[in-house]
C-alpha cells in the first residue's frame, strides 16, 4: 500500500509500508504553496526536517529519519508527521513506542487520508501480537524498578493498566505501588533492577521473543546489620545478648533489631552497650576498657596491718574485761599475792 505525507502545503510521495516493516521511500514531488499562505520561520523549519526525514527514509537510514521527523514534530506537529514517527519507530524494532505513536494518530486523525486511518489501525493490531508482556511480582510493593536502565512509566493508551519503559520519553516515572503489575517490553534482551534502601537488590536478565507472554518474581532479602566491635585493650571476650560471640577484633552480622552488647577482659570493668540495628546498617564499636582498681579490703598490706590491730586489740579487751581474781587458801589457808609492777 502506498500513503502520502502532507506538512501545511507541501506534499510528498511516501513511503510502501509493508508488514515486515521495510520500507521504500520515493523522491519527494513538491507542490506549490498557496500564495496566500504566509510561510514563516517555524514552519520552513518543520517542513526542511521533513524533507530530510523523507530522504533518510529512502535510504533505510531509519535512526536518523526519526530524529528529522521529531524535529518536524517539534516545529510543527500534525497527525500525518507522528504517522511517520511511528513508522520509523516500527522499523528500528521499538514497538511499544510504535503503538503509543499510532494509537495517538488515531486519537486525531485530521488531515490523514482514508488510506493511512486504516494502516494506522493496522500497525496496532500487528504491534499488539509483537509487544512482549511481562507480569511481574514484586516484593516487597513498592520497590523502585528499573528496565534497562530506565524507570517505568504508567500507559492507560488502551483502557488497561500497564507499565512502559519509552526511551527519551519527557513524561514523569511513576513506580508501581501494587504488589503484581504488567510491563510491556520490545522483543529481545532486558535488565531488570529493584532496588530499595536495606534491601538486597535484585538483578534479572531475560530475553523474550516476539509476543511472548511471561512472568517475573522479584524478591528483595532483607539486608543484616553489620557490627565491627574493636576493644582496647584488644583480645577482649565479645557477648552478644549474653552469648560468646568471640574475642575483639571482631565483625559481626546480625538481623535487624535491639542487641546488647558486652566487653569482657579479665582485670577490666565490662563494658556494655545497647546497640538499636536495621536493616542494612553498619556499625562500629571501640570498647575502651577501664582497669579494675582493687578495693581496700583485697590488698596484703591492709590485711596485715588489721591483723595486728586485731591482736592487740584482743589482748587489751581481756586485760580490761577479765574477772578479779579470787584468792582462796583451801584448806592450809595458804594464800600468795602477787608482788606489785613497779615501772
Amino acid at each position: 500500500m502506498r500513503t502520502r505525507w502532507i506538512l501545511g502545503g507541501l506534499v510528498v510521495a511516501a513511503v510502501d509500508l509493508s508488514t515486515a516493516g521495510r520500507a521504500r521511500a520515493e523522491a519527494p514531488t513538491p507542490a506549490a504553496a498557496p500564495a496566500e499562505a504566509a510561510v514563516d520561520e517555524r514552519t520552513a523549519r518543520g517542513r526542511a526536517a521533513f524533507l530530510l526525514g523523507v530522504q533518510r527514509s529512502k535510504d533505510a537510514q531509519w535512526g536518523e529519519a526519526l530524529a528529522a521527523f521529531e524535529e518536524a514534530a517539534a516545529a510543527r506537529d500534525a497527525p500525518i508527521v507522528q504517522y511517520n514517527i511511528g513508522f520509523c519507530e516500527r522499523a528500528l524494532g521499538r514497538y511499544v513506542a510504535a503503538r503509543r505513536t499510532f494509537r495517538r494518530v488515531l486519537a486525531g486523525t485530521e488531515g490523514l487520508a482514508a488510506a493511512q486511518i486504516d494502516d494506522a489501525r493496522a500497525f496496532v493490531a500487528e504491534l499488539d501480537q509483537l509487544v512482549v508482556r511481562v507480569a511481574v511480582t514484586l516484593d516487597p510493593p513498592g520497590t523502585p524498578l528499573t528496565v534497562d536502565g530506565r524507570a517505568l512509566r504508567l500507559a492507560t493508551d488502551d483502557g488497561t493498566r500497564v507499565f512502559v519503559t519509552l526511551p527519551g520519553s519527557a513524561e514523569r516515572a511513576a513506580a508501581p505501588v501494587e504488589k503484581s503489575f504488567t510491563v510491556e517490553l520490545d522483543p529481545g534482551v532486558h535488565l531488570f533492577r529493584a532496588a530499595r534502601p536495606g534491601r538486597q537488590d535484585a538483578f534479572v536478565q531475560k530475553t523474550y521473543r516476539p509476543g511472548e507472554k511471561a512472568t517475573l518474581d522479584l524478591h528483595l532479602d532483607i539486608l543484616p546489620a553489620r557490627v565491627a566491635v574493636r576493644a582496647e585493650p584488644a583480645q577482649a571476650l565479645v557477648r552478644v545478648d549474653g552469648r560468646e560471640a568471640g574475642l575483639a577484633p571482631i565483625d559481626l552480622e546480625r538481623p535487624p533489631g535491639k542487641y546488647r552488647i558486652e566487653v569482657v577482659r579479665d582485670g577490666f570493668e565490662t563494658y556494655a552497650a545497647t546497640l538499636d540495628l536495621h536493616a542494612g546498617q553498619r556499625a562500629d564499636l571501640t570498647a575502651k576498657l577501664i582497669p579494675v582498681r582493687p578495693s581496700l579490703w583485697t590488698r596484703w598490706w591492709f590485711w596485715t596491718g588489721a591483723a595486728a590491730v586485731v591482736t592487740g586489740g584482743v589482748v587489751l579487751t581481756y586485760a580490761l574485761t577479765r574477772p578479779e581474781p579470787d584468792y582462796n587458801g583451801g584448806s592450809l589457808n595458804w594464800v600468795a599475792e602477787p608482788a606489785a609492777i613497779r615501772w
